[in-house]
């Protein structure tokens, strides 16, 4: 009997630290840039939907390369909150060559974009 309350006892702690670890956050160091879904931005791409097929003007979503944070990955970004990784750009699939994360934040209009500029954040990556 107090064998099998100790393996019950082991089962309980171990899935306990088990889902603890799988709740902390994983926080990088990444450029963090802006775009709007406009043709100064997107250039060809500058059809309303993003890479995954969202629309592009609803603007809880970020561009990187899926190969360094894939798509649905939720981002915690300081200054800008919980957004989505749904789209992807070549300055970002260029950089993550080179072993920088780089997300880029969409924004509705230019200028909001344009204000934002580069800034090297700590993001968390949520899930």
């Amino acid at each position: 009997m107090k064998t099998l309350l100790f393996l019950f006892l082991m089962l309980v702690i171990g899935a306990a630290v088990f889902c603890a670890e799988e709740v902390k956050a994983k926080t990088i160091k990444m450029l963090v840039t802006a775009y709007c879904p406009c043709q100064i931005c997107c250039g060809k791409y500058a059809d309303g939907y993003t890479s995954k097929g969202d629309n592009a003007y609803d603007c809880d979503g970020v561009a990187t390369d899926p190969r360094a944070i894939p798509y649905g990955t939720k981002l915690n970004i300081p200054g800008a909150g919980i957004k989505e990784v749904d789209d992807t750009g070549g300055a970002m699939r260029q950089d993550w060559k080179k072993g920088i994360y780089h997300i880029d934040l969409r924004f509705k209009d230019h200028k909001d974009a344009r204000e934002w500029g580069r800034k090297w954040l700590d993001v968390e990556i949520l899930n």
